[in-house]
């Protein structure tokens, strides 16, 4: 039994659930299985990625059980060659339907040549509606008449980190207050100026409730010339175009693809708020993992941040999970840079690895020792000397039931691969290979307890 990824088309989550294989008793499916890995490989080389192969691979298995399924073809009888040749057909048509959907998917955001030459045509002439210009340099007023009315420090903070970039770590430092201070003095500088402008369009200011608007959209006026292209473009720059926050629950796995392309895959109990802006793209991870496949884009880096380090890519496939107060970063292809809060810098290749624990301190794997980069899109999870609590506390993303390690036991080493849909047989199991008991809490019957098992 191993496990795949379900899709429930609905909302684009994925259930993680036992695939059982029935036997094989047709030629198609034989031919699949015997030919699966060079089947793999076939079909990556012509998507460019491996793990979309194994996906694709999967979706040809299932074309061809329900063509053996079907009354029309259920009793014919293909002769070998055929059958791999039909296999191999069937794989192509499905690789190149799947490549025509992520073009398609890329040109939807992509903005028609034409309108960037009508834009470039109306700034160059001024043919824009005055009323429109005037009612635009009114609305920029209100802006920056709400970022007068913030105390110094909160006003500096905000254009520091929309208009230099500068990250919140370092703005930290500069002026003497905490990470979450600096936070806090950005969403305040944006709520005030969100409030701004729903005044000045007449509408009364709704309460917030997590999910910005993006205040392009309250102005009205994307793409237009304002008469002023400084201000015009410092606009553009502390704005973001798009924000998102994504979140999946306990045994749930959730893909998302970004405005531009990227895609991002989140683990069980994760979360994590896109925003993008002209310049930059970013986005802050606050739980969890996620595997990202970031599409290039010279002009704008991809830039994820957790626990005030910074992952910065053009381009490329890789993980960044949160664990214990540690970020952990693995690289698929491609390269990354990893910045820790105190400012020291890693660049990882594919196969590389970096951690970064609670004391700020860099651990790298390099290439061949790093485990394969974000296993739990496969069904599993691989532990090479992993303290029992930590093994623990990532099952607890897929468990129904609540786990706890007893602080005895939670520095137990564990080295293995543990098949996340059979979690709960592993755990049964663990007292053969480590000095444990597993036990239901006396005080919660729900829950699951593990502890040092006394000796004899």
């Amino acid at each position: 039994m191993r496990t795949i990824l379900a899709n429930n088309l609905e909302n684009d989550t994925y259930v993680l659930t036992p695939d059982v294989r029935p036997t094989l008793p047709t030629p198609l499916l034989r031919a699949f299985q015997d030919s699966y890995q060079e089947l793999v490989r076939f079909i990556a080389r012509r998507t460019g990625s491996t793990h979309d192969a194994r996906e694709l691979a999967h979706d040809t298995w299932l074309r061809l059980a329900e063509r053996a399924k079907s009354p029309q073809h259920g009793g014919e009888t293909t002769p070998e060659p055929a059958a791999r040749a039909y296999v191999y057909a069937v794989a192509e048509n499905i690789a190149i339907d799947h490549l025509r959907r992520r073009r398609r998917g890329m040109e939807r955001f992509a903005a028609a040549p034409h309108d960037h030459a009508d834009e470039s045509a109306a700034r160059e002439h001024g043919t824009h509606d005055v009323a429109d210009l005037c009612a635009h340099r009114q609305a920029l007023d209100a802006v920056d008449a709400a970022l007068r009315r913030l105390p110094q420090r909160s006003r500096d903070i905000f254009l520091a980190d929309r208009l230099e970039g500068i990250g919140h770590a370092a703005l930290a430092e500069r002026y003497g207050v905490s990470i979450k201070t600096v936070e806090r003095d950005v969403m305040r500088a944006l709520d005030s100026i969100e409030a701004a402008l729903h005044r000045w369009r007449g509408d009364a200011v709704p309460l917030r409730t997590g999910r910005r608007r993006a205040l392009s959209t309250l102005l009205g006026i994307a793409g237009l010339s304002i008469g002023s292209a400084v201000l015009w473009q410092a606009w553009r720059e502390w704005m973001p175009g798009y924000q998102g926050s994504l979140s999946t629950a306990i045994g749930r796995i959730r893909s998302q693809t970004l405005p531009d392309g990227s895609r991002l895959t989140l683990d069980a109990d994760s979360r994590a708020e896109v925003t993008y802006y002209a310049a930059r793209r970013t986005v802050q991870l606050l739980a969890g993992s996620v595997f990202f496949d970031v599409a290039r884009d010279e002009a704008r880096p991809f830039v994820v941040t957790a626990l005030g380090h910074e992952i910065t890519v053009l381009g490329t496939r890789f993980e960044a999970a949160l664990q214990d107060g540690s970020l952990c970063v693995a690289v698929e292809s491609g390269r990354v840079r990893v910045r820790n809060s105190n400012g020291e810098e890693r660049f990882l290749g594919a196969g590389d690895g970096a951690r970064i624990d609670a004391s700020r301190q860099f651990t790298t794997a390099h290439p061949g020792e790093a485990a394969a980069v974000a296993s739990w899109r496969e069904g599993w999870l691989d532990f090479h000397h992993v303290p029992l609590g930590e093994v623990v506390s990532r099952l607890a993303r897929y468990s129904p039931r609540p786990l706890r390690v007893e602080p005895d036991a939670a520095s137990l080493p564990v080295f293995g691969r543990v098949n996340i849909a059979q979690a709960g047989t592993w755990l049964r199991l663990l007292p053969g290979s480590l000095p444990v008991q597993v036990r239901e809490d006396q005080g919660n019957p729900q829950a699951i307890v593990i502890a040092r098992r006394s000796p004899p």
